[in-house]
């Protein structure tokens, strides 16, 4: 039995990208009192002094209603306190106040004042996933702002707007056409190093990064906070973002004990200056426990989620997509874990959120089915899995094309699904695909590659296709080692594997190393009950059953059996294989009548999982495991 093939799984949510902080235009003052009495407010919020400053706009907006209430004061009163509660995340209090400051500006035929509060607005609907209208908007700031001329700063900030609305529709050189066209204009304007130009740097940095363009992204990234460093106050909450893009990146490239540093001081950043129930909190703790994951580090993990998923709740309400997330990480880790059942109402409850908030066309919602789907294969309802893959599947090339990692991952379980209904064939040139997409997109050394290679050595093995399994089995192990050092799950499931194999070649001494290597790490890391320890334990009592050493064998194949009915349930068809072979030991020591017993609970199971039946019907006792691991996608 050998953990084969590891599903692959959301995570993105895994790593949620911070919206950047807003480039919203405060400074249309029109007398010196009044610029002083605004510059002590930035003063203030570059502080994190959000309530005071609250105080200050409420106070210069009194006075200047007392003045003239349809006036140019009253309006840069309300966009300024608009400014505030947008940055602060108080959006339902920000819209009235910028739609009753862009009236007045209107009807003072003001017409730079009329673009900056179109792109405020944009900025707005961004934020709150009005996309069509924030893209409406932004087209309307950018008409009136290059009436000032092509290299106004407006004109920037409409094209970051509008480029930001681009890259989320999945237009990908749009976008990056529009954030270059901006940071030239920039740059010109306020010169290479004004924060300003560090903010747009970032945004360009996330985009290339969403291309696969790491190395782009990355010096744009460091860039922008070498400018950012330079010039602290109001620039601060633009830093913490760059600093966790940043954070997210290396982390994807196995930088772990770089990206924690990252992650913990953008997340200080946040904290001090929006307080520590914000929603941009709550994404650094996301993404912090995406790491830990990714490390085996659940308990670590689990309250980090658990904060996050928290926090979004209160300050954003139960049905934003953030919840949605944050409910499909925990799930996620769930079924890492093992903990099923805990795992399926977190799934409903995001699908229900995403459908009501994008559609059932959305990637998000393509992939909590393939979280979903993934569930379904791990709980043995293949029939039920198979038609949520192919539907995430077929959304995922329309939004992201069909060379998109993440279209790699949903491909990945349905190659598995096959495997496991005994379509071979079908699975081969699904997994075949799979890995020439991560080598192009990922390189050849990435994790996710020697999950891939890991699946088609797999089913090459089912096959007795044992000298093409091995090559496979050893370079992704290779790779595991390589990037997370020999204490690591992947290393386990590796080497679990690659024992497997060595013992239906008859390499004893070698699979059994390997076999004992694993079921320590695992035992470690993710503790004495959890499914995949069941598998190791198979293998472990297979091979003492080849080498005739029964007493040992019947022992291991008892726990594995007492895991696997725990943590799977009585009818799931890992447990029939486990029964069959501990029926054919059973036999062997001459008790024929508990085997028989035993092969009679086999073909119940069996009876309830029909396209198991048919696939695996002449299946030699020395194959199969068919529980599988989660994998990111």
């Amino acid at each position: 039995m050998c953990s084969a093939t590891r599903w692959l799984t959301k995570a993105a949510l895994i790593s949620l990208a911070l919206c950047p902080f807003l480039p919203v235009q405060t400074t249309l003052g029109e007398d010196i009192p009044r610029q002083t009495q605004l510059n002590e407010a930035i003063q203030l919020r570059g502080q994190g002094r959000y309530a005071e400053e609250e105080k200050a706009h409420l106070l210069a907006l009194a006075e200047a209603e007392k003045y003239a209430p349809e006036g140019p004061r009253a309006a840069l009163g309300l966009n300024n306190l608009a400014a505030l509660y947008h940055t602060t995340g108080r959006l339902s209090e920000a819209e009235p106040l910028y739609q009753r400051a862009l009236v007045i500006w209107e009807s003072l035929s003001e017409r730079l004042e009329v673009a900056t509060l179109l792109s405020n607005l944009a900025r707005l609907r961004l934020d709150q996933e009005k996309y069509e209208e924030a893209e409406r908007l932004s087209n309307r700031a950018l008409a009136i702002s290059q009436t000032f001329g092509p290299t106004h700063p407006g004109v920037a900030n409409s094209l970051n707007n509008l480029a930001d609305v681009r890259g989320i529709q999945g237009r990908g050189l749009e976008a990056e056409a529009l954030y270059r066209q901006a940071l030239t204009i920039l740059k010109e304007a306020f010169g290479p190093e004004h924060p300003e130009v560090a903010y747009s740097l970032s945004r360009l940095a996330r985009l290339c990064l969403r291309q696969a363009h790491s190395a782009e992204a990355e010096a744009l990234h460091r860039r922008a906070i070498a400018i950012l460093e330079k010039t602290p106050g109001n620039k601060d909450s633009t830093l913490a973002n760059s600093l966790n893009d940043l954070a997210k990146q290396v982390a994807d490239q196995g930088r772990n004990t770089e990206a924690e540093a990252l992650y913990r001081q953008a997340q200080t950043i946040w904290e001090g200056i929006l307080g520590s129930e914000h929603s941009n909190v709550a994404l650094c703790l996301t993404n912090r426990a995406g790491l830990h994951r990714k490390q085996a580090r659940f308990a670590d993990a689990e309250p980090l989620y658990q904060r996050a998923l928290a926090i979004w709740e209160k300050t954003q309400g139960s049905e934003h997509l953030n919840v949605s997330n944050g409910l499909t990480n925990l799930a996620q880790l769930y079924v890492e874990q093992g903990r099923y059942p805990e795992v399926e109402p977190l799934l409903q409850r995001a699908l229900s959120i995403q459908r009501r908030k994008v559609g059932p066309e959305d990637s998000e919602f393509a992939a909590t089915l393939n979280a979903l789907a993934t569930l379904r294969g791990v709980q043995g309802r293949y029939k039920e899995a198979e038609p949520l893959f192919r539907r995430g599947l077929a959304i995922r090339k329309k939004v992201s094309g069909p060379e998109h990692r993440s279209v790699a991952a949903i491909m990945n379980n349905l190659a598995e699904i096959c495997r496991l209904s005994g379509r071979l064939a079908e699975a081969e040139t699904l997994n075949r695909q799979v890995v020439v997409i991560l080598e192009k997109t990922l390189g050849p050394e990435h994790p996710d590659v020697a999950m891939a290679l890991n699946n088609l050595a797999a089913l090459y093995q089912d096959q007795q296709r044992f000298s093409e399994a091995e090559p496979l089995y050893r370079r992704a192990l290779g790779i595991e080692q390589r990037t997370f050092g020999q204490n690591h799950p992947g290393v386990a499931t590796m080497s679990n594997n690659l024992g497997s194999l060595y013992r239906y070649q008859k390499k004893y001494d070698r699979a059994e190393a390997l076999l004992l290597q694993a079921l320590n790490i695992q035992e470690t890391l993710l503790g004495r009950e959890h499914p995949v320890v069941a598998d190791v334990l198979y293998n472990l009592a297979k091979l003492h059953f080849l080498e005739r050493r029964y007493a040992e064998a019947e022992s291991l194949f008892r726990r594995s059996l007492g895991i696997t009915e725990k943590s799977l349930g009585p009818n799931h068809p890992d447990l029939a294989r486990t029964l069959r072979a501990y029926a054919l030991l059973l036999r062997k020591s001459k008790r024929k009548s508990e085997a028989s017993a035993m092969n009679a609970r086999v073909q119940e199971i069996l009876a309830r999982n029909p396209a198991v039946r048919a696939a695996h019907q002449t299946v030699d006792v020395r194959d199969l495991d068919r529980n599988r691991k989660a994998w990111t996608e």
